[in-house]
């Protein structure tokens, strides 16, 4: 996918989480009306570091120690690459088709990274797999997404991920008969409405 232009949003709201699941909402961190992914949302580390917070992959004082890090645009061009390989994967799981064998390739690697660096630790009474306190450096955000995928992937969720008709964002439809087909009423499913309107 070619990301052709940069958004100017610094910041994130309650409409940039409506995938209902925190892995589906980071790969739908791209400005799309028409199947293009064309405008990036990611447009700095601050963007990135923001998002992730938002999205509680990060808490506060972990997204302020990544703020002062080094590496930052590494970074950044990194966890664009695993968003969009991770995309082109799951985009062919939805269609029933073959993935790329780039975007499966870096998607592994990334899922391996992220196990390598992994240490188990526990919550009250449940255990928990998180990116380990000597590895927290700027592929932290990576590394968690890369773990939250590998699990996505392995539940019951996978079956019922869609894609949007209108743009590539994906979301979990959770509705029956034919479901969900937007992936927000108030955007792509209002623009798709008013084309009908127009075309009688």
């Amino acid at each position: 996918m070619v990301i052709r232009g940069y958004s100017l949003m610094t910041t994130w709201n309650e409409t940039d989480f409506v995938a209902g699941d925190v892995v589906l909402d980071f790969l739908n961190t791209v400005g799309d009306h028409d199947k293009q992914r064309a405008i990036e949302k990611l447009t700095c580390w601050k963007d990135a570091l923001d998002w992730a917070a938002r999205a509680g992959v990060v808490d506060a004082a972990e997204a302020g120690q990544l703020a002062a890090t080094s590496g930052q645009s590494l970074a950044l061009a990194l966890l664009r690459e695993f968003r969009e390989a991770a995309f082109g994967l799951l985009s062919a799981f939805i269609k029933g088709v073959e993935p790329p064998s780039d975007a499966k390739r870096a998607v592994e690697a990334s899922v391996h990274d992220a196990m390598d660096v992994t240490t188990m630790g526990s919550t009250g009474r449940q255990l928990a797999w998180d990116v380990a306190p000597e590895h927290q450096g700027p592929d932290l955000i990576r590394h968690r997404l890369a773990l939250r995928l590998f699990h996505l992937t392995a539940s019951p969720q996978m079956s019922k991920i869609k894609e949007c008709k209108r743009c590539t964002w994906l979301f979990i439809d959770h509705g029956r008969g034919n479901g969900r087909v937007w992936c927000k009423m108030a955007g792509c499913g209002n623009r798709a409405k008013m084309e009908r309107f127009r075309a009688t």
